[in-house]
């Protein structure tokens, strides 16, 4: 029995030396006898970037993304490359620094508003007619305040980049909104900023807090009557189609914060940042022309729009709304004079350009 055992131990030992010289003999180990995919050649350096966001492609914001990802693309020879998430598929605005803090995303460019409850000096963005034109904001947006506010984002363990626009808001409504009593009891959907809360507190009217994605369910259970928001985005997710009514009331700014988690953006090597730098250096003052562009071409299809009405407030009711939300200011202006002083130096710079 014992023998036995020997002799198949034996042949099989012999068996496996056998095919391993054959195998030697053929080069079937030996890592050069793999076909060359030059396909593949450079794959294993190329950096992967996922930029989620919650608006529609065709909005300043969404089509600065894809701008910004075929800039990378072409700067890096295709070494880095950045996909796109839009309309909100992968997080919505509720979720969606978490998520990058987290790692689970690379980039995202949330509204100023939506991290007021993270960095409460941001609410100076949210002040109601804080600038006149689109001269400003562009200013504000790119001045030394921008700096300043950007930095904020280290005590989250993030990388600020910039700031992008997108237009004036407007108020659209269920039914017509041209004097200051027609915010009286109105439920309108706000972003969860403290500032934009009170100010329609101010005007007897019911700010409602909800994510940018969940929008249409709000309107399909009538939970919100009215919202803000610029003239693309209302167009461009079709929500003219049930706030008909749309003042043009330019009351505040919509803009976002372009920002990478910190980890990822360190463990970049330096070229990759400065290719990522450079990106979105080179496209700021289109960014903002785009902004202008897109909401006008928008404007001019609602305007053709016989299902949609157009309002303006004249000046005496403007001038009404202007003078019930000054105690916000008396109370802002002091709380954050260091940004207050920021915005006027930048302001005085545009206007001496």
């Amino acid at each position: 029995m014992i023998f036995l055992r020997n002799f198949i131990f034996g042949v099989i030992s012999a068996f496996i030396i056998l095919i391993g010289i054959l195998a030697y003999r053929q080069n079937i180990f030996q890592p050069e006898s793999l076909p060359y995919d030059d396909e593949q050649a450079g794959l294993d350096e190329q950096v992967v970037i996922n930029f989620s966001h919650v608006v529609a492609e065709n909005t300043p914001k969404g089509l600065a993304a894809t701008r910004f990802a075929e800039l990378v693309n072409k700067k890096s020879g295709g070494k880095v490359i950045v996909y796109i998430h839009p309309n909100g598929v992968l997080y919505n605005d509720s979720n969606e620094l978490e998520a990058l803090q987290n790692g689970n995303v690379q980039m995202i460019a949330p509204s100023i508003s939506n991290m007021t409850n993270k960095l409460p000096s941001w609410q100076l963005f949210d002040l109601p007619f804080l600038f006149k034109d689109d001269e400003q904001v562009a200013a504000a947006l790119t001045g030394q305040l921008s700096e300043s506010l950007l930095e904020e984002l280290d005590s989250l363990h993030i990388k600020g980049l910039t700031f992008w626009s997108s237009g004036f808001k407007q108020i659209a409504a269920n039914t017509p909104i041209v004097n200051i009593e027609d915010f009286e009891g109105l439920r309108i959907r706000t972003m969860p900023s403290n500032m934009l809360k009170q100010q329609y507190e101010i005007m007897h009217a019911i700010p409602i807090t909800t994510p940018f994605t969940d929008i249409y369910e709000e309107l399909d259970s009538m939970q919100i009557a009215a919202q803000e928001n610029t003239i693309s985005n209302l167009f461009s997710k079709g929500y003219h189609k049930t706030h008909a009514n749309i003042t043009l009331s330019n009351h505040g700014i919509l803009s976002y914060a372009v920002m990478i988690n910190e980890g990822f953006w360190e463990e970049l090597d330096t070229e990759t940042q400065q290719i990522i730098t450079d990106s979105l250096a080179e496209m700021s003052e289109w960014q903002h022309e785009l902004a202008i562009e897109l909401n006008e071409e928008n404007l001019h299809k609602l305007e053709n729009n016989k299902e949609v009405s157009l309002y303006t407030m004249n000046e005496e009711e403007t001038l009404k709304w202007q003078q019930a939300v000054r105690p916000i200011y008396d109370v802002y202006a002091q709380r954050y004079k260091k940004y207050m002083k920021l915005l006027l130096n930048d302001l005085e710079v545009q206007n001496n350009k």
